[in-house]
């Protein structure tokens, strides 16, 4: 068992940690500390000497102990802000991210483009990296969001040490506690958006598609479910099929074919997890010789400009499709040492080709 003082040290250092370049500078007072962590004035003084002799707190006479000047140099120093995403070459909004780099630019930074390839093990390399080198902002994708975050610790240490960081995109429960702030969707209100409104043209038997990696795909699905009970209708879990693009990067079209004959069977409208994944199911349901929207209504979520323009359906898009230029903006708030706080976009709703709902009678299978 390892000494108090020992603990005590351990402790003070994580707290000093914690705060960063931006908290409270000064320490408790012996007394305060002796009261707080039950240890006796000894402990407090031993563990105070380790930490002033790492140079990591200094002790004024007649004022107390504060945490040593410049032991966060390199944040402040720094000029680079790393911009995180899943995927540089298919991402959807590169005329944004390109506009997000000038706008930083023009603000005397400097903003480099990273892959995280939607894995956490690569996220991991990247933040290692910042805590070798710092960077002085950090706007980030972050990495399957609806898998526990590995990487969580390396988040609040680079935020301890002066990088200020927004996420963009869905929340993650995990970072409750996180300091980052979010520019996100209001993925439950879109599910219930889209599913209102194919309720109100009929339809009772609602299917739907989404990824199981992310929170978004949980929180649509948890949106459309709700507008069902709300509306007094039953839903059943096997008309629902969730996908990982780690390892499927889309549904196959042998798995769409396998979701159209076994669980879309009595449904007669689907929702699907954003536009691309709409396009590949419509071309499926095409294929079989089942019209679309005459005998089956697909909607979906658009994330970028071009989302109606592969097929016209309905979509929940955004009224303000410039995420990433908004994050940019409150990263450099969030820098200047200004307020700030995280935003929440509402998904709106653009009609395209749904129709009202026909008898639910088996789709055909071959």
């Amino acid at each position: 068992m390892a000494l108090k003082y020992i603990q005590l040290t351990e402790s003070l250092r994580r707290e000093i940690i914690r705060r960063g370049p931006l908290g409270e500078q000064k320490l408790p007072t012996e007394a305060d500390l002796m009261r707080a962590y039950g240890v006796s004035r000894q402990t407090v003084r031993q563990a105070l000497s380790v930490l002033q002799n790492e140079g990591m707190i200094v002790k004024r006479q007649g004022s107390g102990t504060y945490i040593a000047p410049g032991l966060f140099p390199s944040a402040f120093s720094s000029h680079d802000i790393a911009i995180l995403l899943p995927d540089t070459a298919g991402y959807r909004s590169p005329y944004e991210i390109g506009d997000v780099q000038t706008l930083l630019n023009e603000a005397g930074y400097s903003a480099s483009i990273y892959s995280t390839e939607n894995r956490a093990a690569l996220e991991r390399e990247l933040l290692l990296r910042f805590l070798d080198k710092p960077v002085r902002g950090l706007l980030v994708r972050s990495v399957r969001t609806g898998f526990p975050n590995p990487n969580l610790s390396l988040y609040q240490e680079l935020a301890a040490r002066g990088t200020a960081i927004v996420s963009v995109g869905e929340s993650r429960p995990d970072l409750s506690d996180s300091p980052a702030l979010w520019v996100t969707s209001d993925d439950f209100g879109g599910g219930a958006l889209l599913a209102d409104h194919l309720l109100s043209l009929g339809h009772k038997k609602i299917a739907g598609i989404f990824r199981l990696d992310n929170q978004s795909g949980a929180d649509r699905y948890a949106g459309v479910l709700h507008a069902l009970c709300e509306n007094g209708l039953g839903f059943d879990d096997r008309n629902f099929l969730w996908y990982d693009p780690l390892h499927v990067r889309m549904p196959e079209s042998k798995v769409l074919l396998s979701f159209i004959r076994t669980q879309l069977t009595g449904c007669t409208a689907v929702i699907c997890q954003d536009e691309s994944i709409a396009a590949a199911l419509i071309q499926e349901l095409q294929r079989l010789g089942i019209p679309v929207p005459q005998r089956i209504s697909v909607a979906a979520f658009a994330s970028g400009t071009e989302a109606s323009r592969q097929a016209r359906i309905t979509c929940a898009v955004h009224p303000n499709r410039k995420p990433w230029l908004l994050a940019a903006d409150l990263l450099l708030a969030k820098i200047a040492g200004k307020p700030v706080s995280s935003v929440s976009f509402p998904w709106a709703l653009q009609t395209g080709d749904t129709t009202e709902a026909v008898s639910e009678i088996p789709l055909p299978v071959r």
